[in-house]
């Protein structure tokens, strides 16, 4: 586990050294990306040894009328040197603008090992519709709606494969020239099991690029393996540098 943490920070230190190497290179340029790369971490010792790290990295790409959305993110954690949580998440969304640049088709994938959810692996692709409903003066919302498949792989049941409707919605808000909001909600509904997903952070500005969030996360599977608690939340402050 410590082993996939270090190679998850290495990861996350070569992308923003390669991208802020990038964006010098590009001073004179319009910049093609956002990104940013944040870090938790809580711990705790005397009677009850804990300690929990938490990591993200995200990227925003424009190419002329795509739009690709990279996120991928880390959680571990130990209690007196045994791991009581470990999860490893990546997706890409990738949107294509229509004529009518408030409406877009796109393609998403994503890739979920959490090692303490009964699954080794959940895996799913999807394409669809989307649109924003608000967009401009510091605020957009969007949904989005798409037909996919997801691969299920658990130890008690095996590999399970089925269709799946996604539904979804994400805000972002520019609160002030320091502050920030961003929301997400969404819906991968299966014949077998239905997955929600609800995330909400809000970003302050330290100094220059450096900055704090705190986050809240939901995470309910309808349908899991015995023994296996069908809700996870995690509520997180992290340290967020943006390139």
């Amino acid at each position: 586990m410590i082993k996939n943490v270090i190679v998850s920070l290495v990861f996350i230190v070569v992308s923003v050294f390669s991208l802020a190497s990038a964006a010098q290179d590009q001073e004179e340029r319009e910049r093609p990306y956002d990104a940013s790369a944040s870090f938790g971490y809580v711990g705790t010792s005397g009677n009850t040894d804990v300690t929990t790290l938490n990591t993200e990295f995200l990227m925003t790409y424009f190419d002329e009328n795509w739009t690709h959305n990279f996120v991928f993110n880390t959680l571990s954690s130990r209690q007196d040197g045994d791991a009581k949580a470990e999860r490893y998440f990546i997706r890409n969304k990738s949107d294509y603008a229509l004529m009518d640049e408030d409406r877009y088709l796109y393609a998403q994938a994503s890739y979920t090992d959490d090692r303490f959810s009964g699954f080794d692996y959940q895996a799913a692709v999807s394409l669809g519709y989307g649109q924003y409903f608000l967009r401009g003066d510091g605020l957009d919302l969007q949904g989005f709606a798409g037909l996919g498949y997801r691969q299920n792989d658990s130890k008690a049941t095996g590999s399970e494969g089925e269709a799946v409707l996604t539904l979804g919605e994400e805000l972002d808000w520019v609160i002030s020239e320091t502050s920030s909001l961003t929301q997400a909600l969404t819906f991968e509904i299966g014949d077998k099991r239905t997955i929600t997903t609800f995330e909400i952070g809000l970003e302050s500005n330290i100094v220059d690029r450096i900055s704090t969030r705190i986050a809240f996360q939901y995470r309910n599977n309808s349908d899991v393996p015995p023994g296996i608690k069908n809700t996870d939340t995690q509520t997180s402050i992290s340290l967020v540098y943006t390139f």
